[in-house]
């Protein structure tokens, strides 16, 4: 021991070899709650955290998981590879040297160590090879800004007191005439509408149904509300879908069609030349849906002004639910100034009052069949205002916006409809508050993906060390002293100082740093000197293979 006061005893036992692995454990569990948590997170997720926090910290938050779990993987990988490179060093075929100096190079340098060795490298092509594996890793680090801005915040909503609230029924044998609104009525209140106000509009957004508008009719507010408050009450939602189509009114074919009737026909060729709405007598009603045909006529959309050729709109109102609905106000503070701003489902009723015969009848009332209704606008040089939503500007319709346009028309006319023949009566409804102590949290589309394969390829690689590095736990060579001399500079130093391979190293004092890499790679072995074999303190040397014993674990070594 005095001729070697630093050597220790070499002694590996499954719990060293595990605790030694720890952190290739550690990654590939963290990479699974990666993935875990961008699954859960595809939906809102509620943290008792209030709304300012989490929208400044959990975007933050996600790309620091991100970069660890990233950072965790690249450790994992290198002691994964280094304890393989270390089986194979210390087998009785050795291994060539310049495996050392790859894993001694940074992760992001590595391809371009492995490609500058020379062709002759007996290890060149198996160590280009894995350092792809950390230029993809080092490429995924790329990817967490994305999965920090897809994460969003939204506001948790909960039930608090009531309000005074009128409620409709739905019931076709309580269903009267009150006579008001009216079509005027509801072209002037639609001046002052918001589209989110009917549902989910598509002239208004791109996020409705493929299959239609998605109209939705809820509570109407009795008492006084705040800006931003929401009440919830029953209601009723339905699919409200338009196809148009510029068409010859005066031909038989229409008629043959079942498009209109011959007393449509002559109401409209009596039409005023103002713009008009036209409904024809001919409705086609089912238990779970209405066909309708609406005409618009006067205008320039179908090529120019014709008294003949006119869109003709068909309109497939379906899908009729009954809902508790979510009605949201905003106020500037006086109760006339309260404005329904948004009507959303809360959730749907499992029974069923509304159908087709009660929404027909509240449609025919509001909107007599077969007569022309003006839609002469109130303000000079504008559209009236039950069809802005078919112009961009409400000066011009545009034909790309018709359909959907029309689609908001007929929400209109059915709210208003509902209005005037529906049973009414007060009752109270809940009203909703936005929570401060706790917010909901989900990712979007691209954070999802972003998260998905970041974890996906962190994951492939922290369980490709682990499989790799599972040979330590078989190998009956201790690998202790290997690994540390093929992961740490200063160790692969002292050996190479007594090995008889540092002499290839003279005249490079100036050279490039891979010219010493090819001077240095050869086929070698690491293991205990033949000299101390029957000596008390073995030597750990770096030889040609035959030079060197297998290391025994239990025994001191210098």
């Amino acid at each position: 021991m005095s001729k070697f006061p630093h050597a220790q005893e070499v002694s590996e036992t499954f719990a060293t070899r595990f605790l030694a692995m720890k952190f290739i454990f550690l990654a590939s569990i963290l990479n699974i709650g990666l993935i875990l948590l961008a699954w859960k997170m595809q939906a809102p997720l509620e943290l008792p955290l209030p709304p300012s926090a989490v929208h400044v910290t959990c975007g933050v938050i996600v790309e620091l998981i991100a970069l660890i779990t990233n950072e965790l993987t690249i450790n994992s990988l290198d002691l994964g590879v280094a304890i393989f490179v270390s089986m194979l060093m210390t087998n009785k075929s050795g291994y060539g040297t310049s495996a050392c100096g790859l894993l001694q190079m940074k992760p992001i340098n590595r391809l371009t160590f492995a490609q500058s060795l020379s062709l002759n490298s007996p290890c060149r092509k198996a160590l280009e090879r894995i350092s792809y594996v950390w230029i993809l890793l080092e490429v995924t680090k790329l990817l967490s800004p994305i999965a920090a801005t897809g994460v969003i915040s939204g506001k948790v909503r909960s039930l608090a007191d009531s309000v005074s609230c009128i409620v409709f029924d739905a019931n076709f044998a309580k269903m009267t005439d009150r006579t008001y609104p009216t079509m005027e009525s509801s072209g002037g209140v639609a001046e002052f509408l918001f589209g989110n106000a009917l549902g989910c509009m598509r002239s208004e957004r791109g996020d409705c149904p493929a299959d239609g508008s998605q109209f939705v009719f809820g509570p109407q507010l009795q008492g006084a509300v705040g800006t931003g408050d929401t009440i919830v009450g029953n209601g009723y939602a339905m699919t409200v879908a338009t196809k148009c189509k510029c068409t010859e009114t005066n031909s038989k074919e229409v008629i043959n069609a079942g498009v209109m009737t011959t007393t449509d026909q002559e109401a409209l060729s009596r039409a005023t030349k103002n713009p008009f709405i036209f409904l024809t007598s001919t409705i086609i009603a089912t238990n779970t849906s209405i066909l309708s045909y609406a005409i618009l006529g006067h205008t320039q959309i179908c090529g120019g002004y014709s008294k003949s050729v006119m869109p003709v709109c068909l309109t497939n109102i379906s899908n009729f639910q009954d809902a508790v609905v979510s009605a949201s106000f905003e106020t500037d503070g006086t109760t006339a100034s309260i404005a329904l701003t948004n009507s959303e489902i809360h959730h749907i009723l499992p029974t069923k009052k509304i159908g087709s015969a009660a929404v027909l009848k509240a449609l025919r009332t509001i909107w007599p069949l077969g007569k022309p209704q003006s839609l002469v606008s109130n303000v000079p040089a504008l559209v009236n205002a039950l069809i802005y939503w078919t112009s961009p500007d409400l000066k011009a319709i545009d034909p790309t916006l018709f359909p959907s346009g029309i689609e908001t028309l007929y929400s209109i006319i059915l709210r208003g409809g509902f209005q005037r023949t529906f049973n009414s009566k007060g009752t109270s409804c809940t009203r909703e508050i936005s929570r401060k102590d706790v917010t909901s949290v989900y990712f979007n589309f691209q954070g999802t993906i972003a998260v998905y394969i970041i974890g996906w390829i962190q994951l492939a690689a922290s369980l490709f060390a682990l499989v790799i590095g599972s040979v330590w736990f078989f190998s009956p060579v201790p690998l202790g002293p290997a690994i540390k001399v093929v992961t740490h500079p200063m160790y692969f130093i002292s050996l190479l100082c007594e090995s008889p391979f540092w002499i290839n190293l003279q005249g490079t004092a100036n050279a490039q740093n891979h010219v010493m890499w090819q001077n240095l790679d050869h086929i070698t072995r690491i293991g205990e000197s033949l000299d101390t074999l029957g000596e008390p303190i073995g030597r750990i040397k770096l030889e040609r293979p035959r030079m060197v014993k297998n290391l025994v674990n239990g025994r001191i070594y210098a």
